[in-house]
């Protein structure tokens, strides 16, 4: 689809209002709607907003030390016309993601989905091109009093009744997204109370961030029509199961009719291709940390024994694992399961990709798989075994990040540099918080 396609669809479509979409540096979608009489215009041009926008965090204060402030001008949200969709929630609506662009329409540097297109170009540049399906989990809350909230469901995990206690929402869920033209893989019951899973069918990986994106605000909007709240929060209650973002990622040749992940048969896992891809994502896997949980709340989740991978290891069908091979056969992608819900997925599947081509490029040598739960392994087992762990703590990933050359070069100086300032200013804000912990263990005993 072109400009010109775009603006006939949106008249046969009966739309009055465009929503032009960019998502800053933590995944946050911003947008400002666009009256019918202006769309040739704003399709043409973009929509302006202010790159300060950019060095903002998710309360709206600007980063210590922002490169970008009132005198450093715009940037330009130009619609990707391929990324059109109706919101059939919202009468006579519809949503388009944008490219940042200069004002003369150049692609911008400090643009995200820009990043991502530039990944898949040099993917391309080899022969390759790559599919991506993203798996967010999350949680059915209800509010109860101020900033208190609780599951509105005890069934067990992977149970009938989970399902069907809330068939009138997932069916208008399924309902949209069918109506917006994307595929819903299945819809899951979860480990813990009220959480729950979806999963967009894979694609390549802009429309496939596209689809993730759209799933989280089909099933935020049906949720608050029936006074529920839907968390993507990596860990919302210390004593239940986290949420994350799983990203599966599958290689192919270049016009995507032969997949090259797999062995040569069955019962081998990988391609020579797919092993040194799985060896860049070890390789910079403390680094993707940084770019995959950037908030101070990722690293509540990332523990031993979570079912949340902590060791930086392989495997086939091992769920303790980083980097997993699902299973044999037919099954043989490569799963990326540290990430969550907190990363701008943009930015997320870029690292992800610059770390496999890394692999690729320099022809990376892969370890044994490992063939344990890691995960209850003590640490002197661990290191017996030579693993090595993820980051602990959110300035140990965003320090890891920062170092890491490859993964800094493929998100670009603008973009590196902005995001570690927007996530120190957050961490710099966490650490002057009284939390209510803090009353409740201290306040009366000292």
């Amino acid at each position: 689809m072109n400009t010109d396609d775009l603006l006939k669809r949106l008249d046969t479509d009966g739309i009055d209002n465009l929503s032009v979409v960019y998502h800053d540096y933590s995944g946050r979608a911003c947008a400002k709607t666009i009256p019918k009489e202006r769309f040739a215009s704003v399709l043409s041009h973009g929509v302006v907003f202010a790159r300060a926008n950019l060095s903002f965090t998710v309360d709206d204060h600007q980063s210590a030390d922002a490169s970008f402030l009132a005198e450093t001008g715009d940037f330009f949200a130009v619609p990707d016309p391929h990324s059109y969709v109706r919101v059939p929630y919202l009468d006579a609506t519809a949503r388009v993601h944008a490219f940042m662009c200069t004002e003369d329409g150049a692609d911008w540097e400090g643009c995200p989905r820009a990043r991502l297109k530039a990944i898949v170009d040099a993917y391309a540049a080899q022969g390759l091109s790559v599919r991506v399906g993203l798996e967010p989990e999350f949680y059915l809350l209800e509010h109860i009093a101020e900033n208190e909230y609780r599951p509105v469901d005890r069934d067990g995990m992977f149970t009938l009744a989970g399902l069907e206690r809330h068939y009138g929402l997932w069916k208008s869920v399924s309902d949209d997204l069918r109506d917006m033209d994307i595929v819903l893989e299945q819809f899951g019951k979860e480990y813990g109370p009220a959480q729950y899973e979806g999963t967009p069918l894979y694609n390549e990986p802009i429309r496939a961030v596209d689809h993730f994106l759209a799933f989280k605000d089909v099933i935020r909007a049906r949720a608050r029509e029936t006074g529920r709240v839907v968390s993507f929060m990596p860990k919302p209650y210390a004593h239940l199961p986290g949420c994350g973002l799983h990203v599966h990622v599958s290689l192919w040749n270049e016009d995507g009719s032969a997949e090259i992940t797999p062995g040569a048969s069955d019962d081998q896992p990988l391609s020579e291709t797919g092993g040194y891809f799985a060896a860049g994502l070890l390789k910079h896997a403390r680094g993707l940390t940084g770019v995959g949980s950037p908030i101070v709340n990722s690293y509540k989740r990332l523990l031993p024994g979570s079912w949340a991978p902590v060791h930086v290891c392989w495997a086939v069908g091992n769920r303790a694992a980083l980097v997993r091979v699902p299973g044999l056969g037919r099954r043989r992608h490569l799963e990326y399961r540290s990430g969550d819900n907190a990363a701008n997925p943009f930015l997320f599947v870029t690292a992800l990709l610059g770390a496999g081509l890394d692999g690729i490029t320099n022809r990376l040598p892969l370890p044994a798989p490992v063939d344990t739960d890691v995960g209850h392994l003590t640490a002197d087992q661990a290191a017996q075994r030579g693993l090595t762990f993820l980051p602990t703590s959110l300035p140990e990933a965003l320090n890891a990040f920062e170092t890491d050359e490859v993964l800094c070069e493929t998100l670009g100086t603008v973009v590196a540099t902005e995001f570690l300032k927007v996530k120190r200013s957050e961490l710099a804000a966490y650490g002057l918080m009284v939390h209510p912990w803090e009353r409740e263990m201290y306040l009366e005993t000292i």
